[in-house]
């Protein structure tokens, strides 16, 4: 999944290789942002089982089942809608990644990988089909 940085210093999406990695793009560009609280927010939600099994952004909604985090689009016009399943460990890394990755760089381009049932944030200054 490719986003590119605007000129109102937000991220916009620009290409996914499916809807699940759209939806996880959706989570990370407009619920989360690059606001630190968004940020330890989730992570917290994501760890503190009294703070309910379910939540949402303005996108996305997400539940809690055992160690898996279960994310959708509330938007989906699916009549299954697609969802992405990620253990908490690895969506509280991924946060962490999107905070220190993105959020203090701000780089121009961001390009979210999963291989190997792993998520991984790449950025550049080039867009990546340049490199």
């Amino acid at each position: 999944m490719k986003m590119n940085l605007s000129k109102l210093k937000t991220y916009m999406y620009q290409d996914a290789s499916d809807i699940k990695m759209n939806i996880l793009g959706d989570f990370l560009s407009s619920d989360v942002f690059c606001l630190l609280q968004n940020i330890t927010g989730y992570q917290e939600w994501i760890q503190d089982d009294s703070q309910g099994y379910a939540v949402s952004g303005n996108i996305t909604c997400l539940e809690k089942e055992g160690d898996i985090i279960i994310l959708g689009d509330m938007l989906s016009e699916e009549k299954v809608p697609t969802e992405v399943q990620v253990t908490r460990k690895q969506l509280v890394q991924l946060l962490d990644d999107w905070r220190e990755k993105v959020c203090k760089t701000m780089p121009q381009y961001i390009m979210i990988k999963y291989e190997n049932d792993q998520y991984t944030i790449e950025t550049s200054e080039t867009p990546f089909d340049k490199l």
